[in-house]
Formats: C-alpha cells, structure tokens, sequence
C-alpha cells in the first residue's frame, strides 16, 4: 500500500499511509476505537475503494469480519427471540430459512465435510454441522468464521478482531494455530488491542487520533498505558427505578434442552438486590441462554420454577415489559439485529421502550444523560450520525449507553466490552462502579475485564 489515502461517509479515515507486508509476516492493527482500523482491513480486501495512492494484494486474499453477514444470511430478516424457539422454523421475513453451519462453510458434499474434518474438529464445529447459524452462540458463530476462510486456503488472511467473543482456553489454542499458519507461510493480518498481540507479530500499525500513526518491528513496539483515573466520572440525573422486589431472579432445578441435547441442567441461582455477579464459562456452556431466561426472551422459562422480581414466570399477572422495564440489557447478540439505518440517538432512546423502537416523549434529565454520557465516551459528535456508520466499538459503546439510559435497578451486561478500546473499558468499568443501588450480572471471557464492584462468581 502506498501513500493510500480512504474517506467514508464524508470524512477522511486515513490518508499517506505506506506499508509493504512481506508473504509469511504478521501484522497487528491497533489503535483507538473509530480510528480505522476495520477501514484498512476492508481495502486490503479491496472492499474499500481509495481515493488516492494504490494498493496490490496477492490472490486469494480471506477478510473475515464479525459484523452483521448480509451476502449469505442476515440476522435483520429475523428477530431477535427467535434464535430461542426450539420448535419454530428458522425462516426470516421472506420466507428464506436461516442456513446451517454446513450450508455456511459451502460443505456440499460429504466429501467436503471430510476433507475439512481436521480443520471442524480443531475448532470444535464438527457436531454443530447441521444447526443453523441462528442457534449458534457468540463465540460458536465467530469460530465458524474463522473456519470458513481458513477452508478457502488464502495466501493472506485479515482477521478484524479475531479473539473478541472467544474463552481463554479457545483463545490461546487459535494463538497456537495462527503461530503455527504463519510459521507456515501464511501472511496475516489482524485488528487486536495493543495489549493483547499475539507473540509470532512481526510487525504493529498503531493508528492514534486524527491521522498519526506509528509503524515498525513488533520488538520496537511500546502501547501507551491508559489513566482515566482523572476523568470524572458522570451522575446519572434519571431517578433510579426503584428496588420494589425482594429478591431479583431465582432460579431452581433450571433445565433447558433442545431435543435431546441438554443446554441447561438443573441450575440453581439466587441473585438478591444489590449483588454483583460475575457469569463465567466456555463458549457454548449456555451463559447467554441463561440470562434470555431471566430477561424474557426464552419460551422455556415458562417450563421452569424461575422467579423474576419475587414473580414466577407466566403466573401472578407479570408480563414481560414488567419484567424488561426494570432491567438495562446489553449482549453481542443483540448488537446484530440492531437496525443499522437509526441514529446514535434513536438507539439510546430505544433503551427507553426495551425494544429497536426509540421512545418519541423524553424527559429532560434523560437528555441530560444522554449528552453527558455520550460526551464521557467521546461520542458527542456522533448523537446524529447513523449507527450502521460507527465503528464496531463505537456501536458497542451506544448500546451500552442504551442499557444505562432509564436507571434501571439490574443491568445484563453480556460481554459489554467487546470491541472497545483499553481507554473506553477502562471509563466504562469506572462508569459500573459508580452506579449506586445497582444489580449486576456482567459475562466476559476475561477476568481482567470486571469492574472491582463484581465480587460474586457463577460458573457454567
């Protein structure tokens, strides 16, 4: 790439930008949220065209992304319920059925699924063949991601956030992999945070503000260390809801299955007000089928002795906006199905009506809260902008901003840091431990991610 310059949606992402990646070398991409990373990635893919300088690339060349997949399946065209109904068809909107894992790797033949068997199994796909993407969890979806440009044999692979989503014991065996690849001969390049390089990196790209960024050997490389421990931290002005229950979910003998295969099993959990609890476990382990349980999204829960706010579920008049209305929520799977043509604003707001419909009244303290929330996270520009326009991390920070919005008494927050900045988790993890009055259930992959107020532990 030489002196290649890329503008989107008006606004120069970058400009003057030279590198030169030689075949069998490994590149991180770091740098800010919204810095433009993910932009580069997509023109290496020629995904992107310039508007100045030039690139060559080497044939074939695999980009894999973790954002919405519209070109073989979209998660718009369903809603967000419905990866939980067991008994319904997967169909979307137009009738289309949502492919399985084999449809999406192109597995055509059984001859196919053989040849890429040891490839499935090191991912662990190979039972998951005939489940559709839609039931997949989190981390099952970006593994079969990774698996299926691997499968295509690329002499360069871009990998836009590939240890995002993933368990530790995952992670550390696709660093493996990925050191053994590029041992190999295959030239990588992959969008990570600054501290988490993996140790076969030849070389860093550290994009900064504005259009400064620094190249060179990953041994020269020094990430800058992060203090927000200055900035101040905002008060919410919304009054919080209050603390009308005695106790904020029960959960006793939990079983969920799916045919014979068993998600849950017999799950017992107190959760009362005010604790914090810290959600741990393995890709696949049920984590964010568990909390749909609680939130109102899953049909089993009415199957189960499952009690919300002092409540059990389906019985003593408690629907589920009642139940919705007192939690703030946020997981990765809801950042799909999030309509991508609203405003930074709308989203927020829809925080309000606990759907993908932003509230039309707002009080003035919730503006309030917006602007200065927005303004804490150095998104204040983008209130107007469209959400399918923000970067990744940025989109995050939004729906973060939209599970805070209305006060609530509980948050679920599955996996609310991902894609975000050691900066931005770092405001955010100040911003969770300043909320009084506060019931917390927060997921990660990564103990170093928790806020210090999370003191309590659930493992699946």
């Amino acid at each position: 790439m030489t002196d290649a310059s890329v503008r989107r949606n008006g606004c120069t992402v970058f400009s003057n930008l030279t590198i030169q990646v030689q075949p069998g070398e490994c590149w991180a991409i770091t740098g800010p949220t919204g810095s433009g990373k993910t932009t580069l990635l997509q023109t290496l893919a020629a995904q992107l065209p310039l508007s100045a300088g030039r690139v060559t690339r080497p044939q074939p060349v695999a980009f894999v992304s973790f954002r919405e997949e519209s070109r073989q399946f979209s998660y718009s065209s369903h809603f967000y319920q419905q990866r939980y109904q067991a008994t319904m068809s997967d169909e979307g909107s137009r009738g289309q059925p949502a492919p399985t894992l084999r449809n999406f790797l192109q597995l055509t033949s059984p001859t196919d699924a053989t040849n890429a068997e040891a490839l499935l199994n090191r991912l662990g796909l190979l039972p998951l063949l005939d489940r559709t993407l839609l039931k997949l969890s989190n981390g099952q979806t970006r593994k079969a991601r990774i698996g299926k440009a691997l499968l295509q044999q690329p002499s360069a692979l871009l990998l836009d956030n590939p240890f995002v989503g993933l368990d530790a014991v995952f992670r550390y065996e696709l660093t493996q992999w990925l050191g053994q690849l590029t041992h190999d001969g295959l030239t990588l390049i992959l969008v990570t945070d600054a501290h988490d390089i993996p140790p076969f990196t030849t070389h860093v790209l550290a994009f900064d503000t504005g259009q400064n960024h620094w190249t060179g050997p990953a041994s020269l490389y020094q990430p800058e260390q992060m203090d927000t421990s200055a900035v101040p931290v905002p008060m919410l002005q919304t009054p919080i809801q209050p603390t009308d229950f005695s106790a904020a979910f029960q959960m006793q003998d939990v079983t969920v299955r799916y045919g014979d295969t068993v998600i849950l099993d017999k799950i017992n959990w107190s959760i009362q007000p005010g604790e914090r609890w810290a959600l741990l476990g393995p890709n696949g382990a049920g984590k964010s089928v568990l909390l749909s349980l609680l939130y109102g999204d899953h049909p089993q829960a009415y199957a189960n002795d499952i009690r919300v706010f002092d409540h059990r579920r389906g019985r003593g008049g408690q629907s589920i906006w009642d139940v919705k209305r007192r939690i703030g929520f946020v997981s990765p799977e809801l950042h799909l199905y999030f309509p991508q043509h609203l405003t930074t604003r709308q989203v927020i707001l829809s925080g309000l009506t606990d759907t993908l419909t932003p509230a039309k009244a707002v009080r003035p303290e919730t503006e309030t809260d917006l602007t200065t929330l927005l303004t804490y996270f150095g998104l204040a520009e983008h209130s107007s902008r469209a959400f399918g326009q923000l970067s990744a991390g940025q989109q995050r920070v939004v729906l973060l901003i939209r599970a805070l919005i209305k006060n609530p008494p509980v948050l679920i927050l599955d996996e609310p840091f991902q894609a975000l900045d050691a900066e931005q988790v770092s405001l955010a993890r100040q911003l969770i431990d300043s909320l009084p009055n506060k019931t917390i259930l927060f997921v990660t992959h990564d103990r170093n991610e928790l806020p210090t107020s999370i003191d309590r532990l659930f493992s699946l």
